[in-house]
């Protein structure tokens, strides 16, 4: 049973703005959970949803109002990660909340079986990194292709607006006709004639990352049909059920599973266990919810190399005791990790006390 549990909510200044086909983030405010039981145990997770709904529906804000529902649901129950599901099922939606209590959750039972969370899990030593890039100044993007390849990665992720991409890929493909390269839209594509989409097929991409918005099914089966360059559904996947309904509407070849968006581990592992293509992908978090994804990576089955970095690649200040690197593509995971509680309390802008 639960004996206390607070929200921090901590505002992240990023070291270079990230650039996405909607936003434009200097500042990420994140939502850390402590989550203490009855018999002196502590878990912590992490609430992945930016400000505003410009990813999914969720927030910030709609982060802490859902764990204010949770913790009534919870409140004098026995509790175990995999029951967690069960007990909050009347919740409709808020995958990235109930991620964020089920990662606190699987850190208490891993503590109470005096094991390591990675030893719990079962998850392996390094995870495969790709790189993502904003394209922005030519130059500068250039030069970027060619250090992430000179570095080991394996998968390099394009990101921009739709009226400068097609531009950039002819130049990026002249300098680097082999290099892996995909984009991700973001949704962003509704507005693009098929013409478009089709001249992105003469580029061999490894696959287009959620060409239209989350919603769109029946225009994205349509698109599949039309091009030979796999789709890869991303924002479009919030649980197992999506990833059926794409394979029945024929709307995508491949996924990008991140625990948070689909509710959890639980809820990752069964869409990897359902055999479809995936790769993991970030959500610009802190180290901490980074490292419980990362974890999930690790283990067996990914297609592709995964779209996460080390500590160092995003934020001016991170929250674990424990940085997190890549080094020639490989990101070694530490045995195990702790939050740095003096920087979460200094940094901290508001503390919410849930019990």
């Amino acid at each position: 049973m639960i004996r206390r549990a607070e929200l921090y909510i901590v505002p992240l200044t990023f070291k270079h703005p990230i650039v996405t086909a909607h936003a434009v983030l200097t500042t990420r405010r994140t939502v850390i959970l402590r989550l203490e039981t009855v018999d002196g145990v502590v878990g912590y997770g992490e609430g992945v949803a930016f400000e505003t709904p410009w990813y999914t529906a969720e927030t910030v804000r709609s982060v802490i109002d859902t764990s204010a529902l949770i913790i009534q649901l919870l409140k004098g129950r026995t509790l175990s990660a995999a029951s967690f599901g069960t007990h909050v099922s009347s919740i409709i939606g808020h995958p990235m909340a109930k991620a964020m209590w089920e990662s606190a959750l699987w850190e208490v039972e891993a503590a109470r079986a005096n094991q390591t969370l990675k030893q719990y899990v079962q998850a392996g030593d390094a995870v495969a990194c790709g790189r993502t890039i904003g394209i922005g100044l030519l130059s500068q993007t250039l030069n970027a292709i060619e250090s992430a390849l000179a570095s080991g990665f394996d998968r390099i992720k394009l990101k921009a607006s739709p009226h400068e991409l097609l531009p950039a890929l002819s130049e990026i493909r002249n300098n680097f006709p082999d290099a892996p390269l995909m984009i991700d839209l973001n949704g962003s594509g509704s507005e693009q004639p098929l013409d478009w989409f089709e001249a992105l097929d003469t580029y061999r991409l490894l696959m287009i990352e959620q060409p239209y918005p989350s919603t769109h099914w029946v225009e994205t089966a349509d698109l599949q049909a039309r091009l030979t360059t796999p789709i890869c559904l991303d924002e479009s996947i919030s649980s197992a059920q999506d990833v059926a309904t794409m394979h029945r509407l024929r709307a995508g070849r491949i996924v990008n599973i991140k625990p948070a968006r689909v509710g959890g581990l639980s809820a990752a592992l069964a869409i990897r266990d359902s055999g479809t293509p995936y790769w993991v992908g970030g959500m610009y978090e802190s180290s901490i919810g980074r490292y419980h994804t990362l974890l999930f990576a690790s283990m067996s089955g990914a297609a592709y190399p995964a779209d996460m970095a080390g500590t160092s690649a995003y934020f001016e200040t991170d929250l674990l005791d424990t940085p997190l690197e890549v080094e020639n593509g490989q990101l070694i995971l530490p045995d195990q990790v702790a939050p740095d509680w003096t920087t979460i309390e200094q940094l901290s802008e508001q503390t919410v006390r849930l019990l």
